[in-house]
Formats: C-alpha cells, sequence, structure tokens
C-alpha cells in the first residue's frame, strides 16, 4: 500500500528535507506475457484440431491471436516507454511528498496527450499528512521538477489539503512572451515577491495594458503604506500611468494602465422635463464630469445642499459654472447669479428660468438679502405647520468669484452705511446663514473662489460645503484647506482646461474632465458648433421670468441736495419684473449717486476692475505658495514640500508620500508628481542624501 511508502516525520519538523531517495525500481515490459499467452492458446488449439478435427476456423484463430499478440506488445512497450518519460519527475518530487523509499505509486499520470507516448496531460499526487502544503516552496518545487524533467509547464487544477491530494495539468500555451513582458514580470516578482503568480496582457499596439498577479504574501499587502508604494515603483518602472485593485481577501492585485481622459467633453441634456416635483428634487443631480475610468461624478444637492468649487483663470470654473447653471435651468430650477465679475454671465440674464442676474454690487447684497428672507420666511410657514417642505420650489445661488464680491462690498459699504449701523456689512453675515441653514429651506449655493483661504472662507462655513470640485493646479495651501493634503490637486497638468479634482460616491477625491458649456456672450458668427450647443441647452419651458432690483428713492436733504439710498434701503430695495426701460434707466444715476455718497462721506472712491480676478486682499497668485529653496537630508522631507528631482534640468516634483524602499529597507522612496506634467514618479536614495527642496509657506 502507498502508506507503507511514506516516511514518518523526523521530530520537531515542519517540512521533509529535499533529499534523494535514490533511483525507482526497475521497468516490466507488461505486454509480452498476455502475448505469449495469446500465442500459445493458438498453438493450442491447432495442435488439438490435428489429433481431433473440430474446426475450420484455424486461420481466423492464428489471425486474432497474432492481431492480440502486437496490440499488447505494443501497449506494454508504450507503457515502458511512458514510464521512462515520468520516472525522473517521480523521482525529484518524491523526496517533497515525504516519501521514504523510491515508489511510483504516489505519482499517478491520469491522462496523457495525444501520440504514440506523449506527455501527462494530467497528474494525480498524494502526499503525506505531515508535509507541510502551505509552505509556499512546496507546490514552486513540485511544478518545478515536473517542468524541468519532462519539458512541459504544468499548474495546480485542484488542491485538497484535507485529503493531501494534489492535481496538475498542463498550463494552457501562452502567447509569445515580448520584452515589455517579460520586463513587467521581472518588475512584479522584485517588488511583490518571487512567488507570485503573474499573468501580463497586452494592448493592440504591444504595450502591457494589465497584470493580474496572484500572491501569497497577504499580510504585507494589508499595510496602505506599503500598497501604495508599490503602486508607485510600478509607475516608476513601467511606461505610462499604473494604478492597482486590490482583492486582500483572495490575495490578488490587478494593476492596469490608467485611460487617456478627454480635454473637453460637451455637456448634454435629455428631454424636456415636467414640473420639478419634490420626488424628482430629492434624487436629481448635477454632473460634474467623467473621471479616468468615464464614471460621471454628480452633484446632489439634497443629498450635499452646497457645493464649493475653486480654480484659477483659464482653469475651466467658470465654465463649470456655466454647466450647472443650464443643467438647472433645463430641469426648471429657480437659479439666481451673483456675478462676481459683471460680465461672466452676462449671456445668461435672459436665459429661462434664470431669474435673476446681479452684476452691481448694489444688487448683489439685495440678492442675498432676498435669499435670507425666502429663507426666514419658508422656516416660519414650517414652524407655523402652513406648508410643508414639498410646497417650496428649490432655489440655486450661483455666486462667483465670492472672494471679488467680498472685497467690493467692504468698499461699499463705506459710502452706503448709515449713522449706528454695524462697522461690518450685514450681508456678510448672512452668506454664512444661508450655508448653515438654508438646506432645510430648500435653498442651496454653488460658491466660486480662486482658492479656499480662510482670510475669506472660515472652517465653520467651508465645512457647509459637502460637495465640492476644483480646477487647475492648487497651492499647497488651498490643496490642504480644500482636500486635507498637500499633495492632492496641485500637480494637474497644465493647459488642460477643465481638468480637476472632486469627491466620488465613496467620499474619495478622483480626477475628473469637467463638462464644457459654451458662453453665448463670448461667441461670434463662426462658433457654428457652440450655437447649435447652446440651442440644445436653452429650456423650452419657463417657469421663472427675469426680474430686475429698483433702485431706491433718493431723499432731499435742507438744501434740496439729493442723499442717495443708504445701505438698508438697498438691501430691502424692491424686486420687479424686468423691462429694459427700467434697466437701462437705473444703470447711470446708481453709479453716480455711488460716485457722491464717496465723495461726501471723505472716501476715495476705487472703481472696481472688471478683469481684477482676485479683489483687494487676496493674497498674490503670482506667488507659487512655497518657501526659499533649501538643503537638507532626504531624511527631512514632508508630504507637501517642492523637492528639485533634477538640478540639470531644474525640475520639481510635489512630494506625496516619504517611505521605506520595499525593495532595500535601508534606503528612502519618495514619491512625487511633477510640478510641469503632472506626471508620477519615484525617487530611491538614501535617507542621508542632501537634496534641495522647498516647503510649503504656513505649513
Amino acid at each position: 500500500m502507498a502508506a507503507t511508502r511514506v516516511a514518518r516525520p523526523p521530530a520537531g519538523s515542519i517540512s521533509p528535507p529535499v533529499i534523494s531517495l535514490g533511483v525507482l525500481p526497475r521497468r516490466q515490459l507488461t505486454g509480452l506475457i498476455p502475448a505469449l499467452l495469446a500465442i500459445g492458446a493458438a498453438t493450442a488449439v491447432t495442435g488439438l484440431n490435428t489429433v481431433r478435427p473440430f474446426t475450420d476456423l484455424l486461420p481466423l484463430i492464428w489471425t486474432c491471436a497474432i492481431v492480440l499478440a502486437g496490440l499488447s506488445l505494443a501497449a506494454g512497450i508504450r507503457a515502458f516507454q511512458r514510464a521512462g518519460r515520468v520516472d525522473p519527475a517521480i523521482e525529484a518530487v518524491l523526496p517533497v511528498l515525504g516519501a521514504s523509499q523510491p515508489t511510483r505509486a504516489l505519482v499517478e499520470v491520469q491522462k496523457w496527450t495525444r501520440g504514440w507516448v506523449g506527455v501527462p496531460a494530467r497528474i494525480k499526487i498524494r502526499y503525506a499528512k505531515h508535509v507541510n502544503d502551505l509552505d509556499p516552496r512546496f507546490l514552486e518545487l513540485i511544478l518545478g521538477a515536473f517542468a524541468r524533467r519532462i519539458g512541459e509547464e504544468y499548474r495546480v487544477r485542484k488542491h485538497n489539503m484535507r485529503r493531501c491530494i494534489l492535481m496538475l495539468e498542463i498550463a494552457p500555451a501562452a502567447d509569445p512572451v515580448t520584452r515589455e513582458q517579460q520586463r513587467a514580470h521581472d518588475v512584479i516578482k522584485q517588488v511583490l515577491h518571487p512567488t507570485a503568480t503573474i499573468q501580463v496582457s497586452s494592448a493592440a499596439d504591444g504595450t502591457v495594458s494589465m497584470i493580474e498577479v496572484k500572491h501569497n504574501v497577504g499580510p504585507r499587502m494589508a499595510v496602505v503604506a506599503r500598497r501604495m508604494q508599490i503602486e508607485k515603483v510600478i509607475s516608476s518602472m513601467l511606461p505610462g500611468r499604473w494604478r492597482a485593485r486590490w482583492d486582500l481577501e483572495g490575495d490578488k492585485v490587478v494593476f492596469e494602465v490608467r485611460p487617456e481622459m478627454p480635454d473637453m467633453v460637451l455637456h448634454e441634456v435629455e428631454g424636456e422635463p415636467g414640473r420639478l416635483s419634490h420626488a424628482a428634487y430629492k434624487t436629481f443631480k448635477i454632473p460634474i464630469g467623467p473621471d479616468e475610468d468615464g464614471t460621471v461624478q454628480y452633484w446632489q444637492p439634497s443629498v450635499s445642499p452646497h457645493c464649493l468649487v475653486i480654480g484659477g483663470t483659464g482653469s475651466g470654473k467658470t465654465s463649470f459654472q456655466h454647466t450647472v447653471l443650464t443643467h438647472l435651468a433645463h430641469a426648471r430650477w429657480r437659479v439666481w447669479v451673483l456675478d462676481g465679475k459683471r460680465i461672466e454671465f452676462a449671456g445668461f440674464r435672459d436665459w429661462p428660468n434664470v431669474e435673476l442676474v446681479g452684476a452691481r454690487v448694489e444688487h448683489q447684497v439685495r440678492m442675498l438679502h432676498a435669499a435670507h428672507e425666502l429663507m426666514e420666511e419658508r422656516y416660519t410657514q414650517l414652524e407655523n405647520n402652513t406648508a410643508r417642505l414639498e410646497d417650496f420650489d428649490p432655489l440655486v445661488l450661483i455666486i462667483d468669484e465670492y472672494a471679488t464680491f467680498k472685497a467690493r462690498v467692504e468698499r461699499w459699504y463705506k459710502t452706503v452705511k448709515p449713522k449706528g449701523a454695524p462697522p461690518k456689512a450685514p450681508v456678510l453675515d448672512l452668506l454664512s446663514d444661508l450655508a448653515r441653514l438654508a438646506r432645510s429651506a430648500k435653498i442651496h449655493m454653488l460658491l466660486g473662489l480662486q482658492r479656499p483661504d480662510v482670510e475669506f472662507l472660515g472652517g465653520e462655513m467651508r465645512d457647509n460645503f459637502g460637495a465640492r470640485v476644483s480646477f487647475g493646479r492648487l497651492s499647497p495651501q488651498g490643496a490642504n484647506m480644500m482636500w486635507d493634503s498637500f499633495a492632492i490637486g496641485v500637480a494637474i497638468p497644465r493647459n488642460k482646461r477643465g481638468r480637476g479634482v472632486t469627491l466620488n460616491a465613496e467620499s474619495q477625491p478622483v480626477e475628473i474632465q469637467a463638462y464644457y458649456t459654451p458662453d453665448p456672450a463670448k461667441l461670434d458668427s463662426s462658433d457654428v458648433a457652440d450655437w447649435a450647443q447652446i440651442e440644445r441647452l436653452r429650456p423650452k419651458a419657463e417657469d421663472y421670468g427675469r426680474v430686475m432690483v429698483r433702485e431706491p428713492d433718493s431723499d432731499l436733504d435742507g438744501r434740496d441736495e439729493e442723499i442717495p439710498p443708504d445701505y438698508y434701503e438697498w438691501a430691502s430695495a424692491r424686486i420687479v419684473p424686468w423691462t429694459k426701460s427700467a434697466a437701462d434707466a437705473g444703470t447711470a444715476p446708481a453709479a453716480s449717486s455711488t460716485i457722491r455718497a464717496a465723495a461726501s462721506a471723505g472716501v476715495r472712491f476705487v472703481p472696481t476692475d472688471v478683469d481684477d480676478q482676485d479683489g483687494a486682499g487676496i493674497a498674490d497668485m503670482d506667488s507659487d505658495g512655497y518657501g526659499a529653496a533649501v538643503e537638507g537630508p532626504a531624511v527631512e522631507l514632508e508630504i507637501g514640500d517642492l523637492l528639485q528631482t533634477d538640478f540639470a534640468l531644474e525640475l520639481w516634483g510635489v512630494v506625496e508620500g516619504v517611505e521605506p524602499d520595499v525593495v532595500d529597507e535601508d534606503q528612502l522612496a519618495i514619491e512625487y508628481r511633477d510640478l510641469e506634467t503632472g506626471e508620477e514618479g519615484l525617487l530611491t536614495i538614501s535617507d542621508n542624501e542632501v537634496v534641495t527642496y522647498r516647503r510649503p509657506e504656513d505649513a
């Protein structure tokens, strides 16, 4: 029996030592005896028939005997040769299986390939119970022995550890390995584990596109920092930008090349929606743009009531706000716009369902007061049970360039501040109230900024903006305030309008390409495609007509001189249906009255340039947000620092991670993102090597 040929485990051993047990017993030609028996039987029949004839079928009997003897002999010869083919592999694996002496009983070939002899196609192996089959070398030794001695690659078909049975089969023929595939195979072996099973896939152009890995070092991969470092190593050592999908429970990982993102995606709307119901409001989503996987990311106002969007000039921030405006207006929402730069929403002033666009500071102040009054009115109705939340129509306030608006309000307030009024314009406190309370009144805000600076956006107010989008390359401080990281968003590729970062459904920052909406005010007759796009976006149904702020009447003093309206008169000015004559009549006098009020108050009036992106008091955007360059050991580097990655070419990168190297723990692996291209990179240097870096200001 096979059990008698299995060695007992040595005391204290875990797996049997791999030693030679000698050669197997001599092979036997099993077909010879059946062949002789067949010939002997035919001879006996012939002899009996000669003494006493009893049949005339002697020729047929001899023919059958010769055929049977030939087949038996052929089968025996083939079995003899097959045993010779598989015996070297059996001799090699017997010590691994725990055998005490040479035997063929532990290895059974259940299927052979076609041909006279062929090669083993399916092999059943039994091993001793004391053998440590969890040792990663166990399968490696068996598969390696069969591959070397038989000349074919094998894989595990089934492994029953309870019964100590292992089934092997010939591995499918693989495509010819290219140089790129071999490079990927070698890199994975080095950074993950030499025993990992690797399958490399290539794209149509021959480049490596996917690497599927099965490993047995799960506990090491449970560390987040180690997984991130491995991903950085892969991206650095293989062409392209790579990402990983880890299956920690199954000890698997798939590395794949990040897909290329489009430079522009047009904003489209579907059909003509009906009147907005409360049920539709609760599920309504505003598309932001597709991420690198093609998954569209959304802002859902009923879940995240307010959205914060930041980005510098030319980053695509204003185009995103146009996308939100057109999508909401098409869905028959009520839209108010505070145009901080006065001209960015000029093309949407007559847009259906865009009820009010405030370009002048007086109108903008009145708009925010009106929104606050509407919120208070709705709260009163809810408190008195005279209305339910479902009875209210949702209102969205799009506030563009809040920093510029705040600076203008502060200058304007000095000219219209009445005696006894607070030193700070009350409208600025109303905005904080709206951020905290407006959600329960179905009032939502989209707030646009150059950067989320605490000077203009306090911590509590910023926390009320659950939906966030950043466009373009952020400063380290802006990235930290926006994403709680000095690295996220600071290396977005330059000249990629609409490229930014937002939160996905799992609240994780992802890179997106925002939908593009043309600005009607900036198009000419040659922009045929953009005009067609605008026409497709324009709503057919208009539920909210255009309104305007009527200038308050001026009073006369004792000398019959005109007294311009003060702050509170503007804050309570009437909002009336828009008419062209009234709008034209209210423009020049208001401007002149403001100048007169400034002169009478002894304040120097500073006209606001429409191209001013930041307003007074805003940090200089020409500064890159980093301090002076210093030299120091690499171990001093921190996430968010700007590291000089190439002295000769003067290349810099934002540090995203500093960890011990997975290959050599005496080295540091510094993960960074190139400041110019946004590409990820990895440097492996000694921890005491001197590097040049710049630390974020006020970090």
